[in-house]
C-alpha cells in the first residue's frame, strides 16, 4: 500500500481556504477581522478605506488565515449582492518597482486593462475609476509588505495605497480595505511620519504556533496526505515539538516539510510507514529554516546565487565562503545550465540575507546560519537537491 494518498496537500502552495471550513487556532484573529470589515457589506460596499496590519512571524499562519477570511468575504458579500473582490498580492513575487506592482494589481482585477505604455499613477487612476464606473468594490490583501519597504522604501507604496480615497474628491473609493501582512512592526522605522500616520496602528497579532496547536493542525494534514495507518500520532507529536522550539520557533510551514521529507524518505527506503527515526534523519539534515516555500518563492536568479553559494560551501568545506568565490562559481552554475550570466550577484547575496536564508557577516564571511559543521554537508547536498530541481523546472 502506498504511503501517499496525496502529496499536494502537504505543499505550500495548497490553498486550504478553498477545502477547510475554518482554520484552526486562529478562531480569534478571523473573529476580529470580522468585526472590523462586516459593516460593509451592510453598507452595500459604499465604504471608505480601511487599513489593517496583522503581524505574525514567518509560519504564524498569516497568509492562509488572510486568504481564508477575504475568500468568505467575498463570497458573503455576493451573496448579499455586493460585487465586491479579494484580491491578494505577495510584494516578494509581484512586487518589484510600483510601476510593476501596479500593472500586477491591475491585472488581478482586469487583464483588459492592463497596458505598458502607463505609469504606475495612471495606472493607479484607472484602478480607481474602473471600480467606480463598473461598480465593483474590492478588498485588497498586501502580504510581505515589511520586505518591500525594506527593499523599496522609496517607492511611496504605502502612501499611494492608503490615499486611494484622494483620487475620488471625498466620495468611496472602491476599495474597501486594504490589510497588510507583515513579519514585525520594525518596517514602521523605514516609514515616514506622513506614511506611519496613514498606514495606521491598527493591527492583529498573530503568535507562534505552539506545540498543541501544530499538532492538531498537522493531524488535519496528515489525513489528507497519507493513507491511513502509515503514520502515529507518535510521529506527528515529534515533528511538533521540534517545529515549536525556539529554533524553529512554530513555523508550520517547517512542521509539513518536515512531514513531508519524513514521508518521502519511508517511500524511498521500501517502508510502508512513517517512523520516528525517519523524522528524526530528514530532521538532522533539513533543520535549518529554508523551506521548500522559500526555495519556490525566490526569483531565478537568486537560485542560482543560493545554488552557487552552498556550491562553495561544500567545496571548502567551511562554514563560511567569500563573495568573490560565489562569482565564479555562479558563472559555472550559469554554464552548467545554459544561463544567462548575472552581473548582480552581490544585489542577489544581499536579497537573500534580507529574507533570512543566508548570514552576511562580511564579503569575506558569507554563510549559512544555524548548521553546526558536523551537519553542514548532509544539509548542504539536500538544499543542492531542490535549488537543482528549482532551476531546472525554471529553464524548462
Amino acid at each position: 500500500m502506498s504511503i501517499f494518498k496525496n502529496r499536494d496537500s502537504l505543499s505550500p502552495n495548497f490553498p486550504i481556504e478553498k477545502y477547510w471550513d475554518n482554520i484552526p487556532h486562529r478562531t480569534d484573529q478571523l473573529s476580529l477581522l470580522w468585526n472590523f470589515h462586516e459593516d460593509i457589506i451592510e453598507k452595500r460596499g459604499e465604504s471608505f478605506l480601511r487599513r489593517l496590519q496583522i503581524i505574525g512571524p514567518a509560519g504564524s499562519g498569516k497568509t492562509c488565515t488572510l486568504k481564508f477570511f477575504g475568500d468568505d468575504f467575498e463570497v458573503k458579500a455576493k451573496k448579499n449582492r455586493v460585487n465586491l473582490d479579494h484580491i491578494y498580492i505577495n510584494l516578494k513575487l509581484e512586487g518589484g518597482r510600483k510601476v510593476i506592482l501596479y500593472r500586477n494589481l491591475l491585472r488581478k482585477l482586469d487583464p483588459n486593462l492592463v497596458s505598458s505604455s502607463y505609469s504606475a499613477g495612471e495606472m493607479l487612476r484607472i484602478f480607481v475609476e474602473f471600480l467606480q464606473k463598473s461598480g465593483r468594490h474590492v478588498l485588497l490583501t498586501v502580504d510581505e509588505i515589511d520586505y518591500y519597504v525594506k527593499h523599496f522604501r522609496d517607492e511611496g507604496v504605502v502612501y499611494d495605497l492608503t490615499r486611494l480615497n484622494e483620487l475620488t474628491l471625498g466620495r468611496p473609493c472602491g476599495v474597501v480595505g486594504i490589510i497588510f501582512l507583515a513579519r514585525e512592526k520594525a518596517f514602521h522605522d523605514l516609514l515616514d511620519v506622513a506614511d506611519l500616520s496613514t498606514l495606521g496602528r491598527n493591527y492583529i497579532e498573530l503568535k507562534p504556533y505552539t506545540s498543541s496547536q501544530i499538532f492538531d493542525i498537522l493531524e488535519r494534514r496528515a489525513r489528507e496526505a497519507f493513507n491511513p495507518g502509515t503514520y502515529s500520532s507518535e510521529v506527528l507529536e515529534l515533528i511538533s515539538d521540534i517545529t515549536a522550539n525556539p529554533i524553529v520557533n512554530g513555523d508550520m510551514r517547517y512542521a509539513l516539510d518536515l512531514l513531508l521529507y519524513s514521508g518521502n524518505l519511508a517511500v524511498n527506503q521500501g517502508s510502508n510507514r512513517i517512523l520516528p527515526e525517519h523524522v528524526r534523519k530528514v530532521y538532522g539534515e533539513t533543520y535549518h529554516l529554508i523551506t521548500t516555500e522559500d526555495i519556490q518563492n525566490l526569483p531565478i536568479r537568486d537560485k542560482i546565487v543560493l545554488l552557487g553559494i552552498v556550491r562553495a560551501l561544500m567545496s571548502e568545506r567551511s562554514s563560511y565562503t567569500s563573495l568573490k568565490e560565489i562569482k565564479t562559481i555562479v558563472g559555472v552554475v550559469c554554464e552548467e545550465y545554459d544561463l544567462k550570466p548575472i552581473k548582480d550577484v552581490d544585489e542577489c547575496v544581499q536579497d537573500l540575507c534580507d529574507r533570512s536564508i543566508i548570514d552576511l557577516k562580511s564579503l569575506l564571511k558569507i554563510g549559512i546560519s544555524g548548521v553546526s559543521t558536523n551537519d553542514l554537508e548532509s544539509y548542504l547536498n539536500n538544499i543542492i537537491k531542490r535549488l537543482e530541481y528549482e532551476i531546472y523546472d525554471s529553464g524548462k
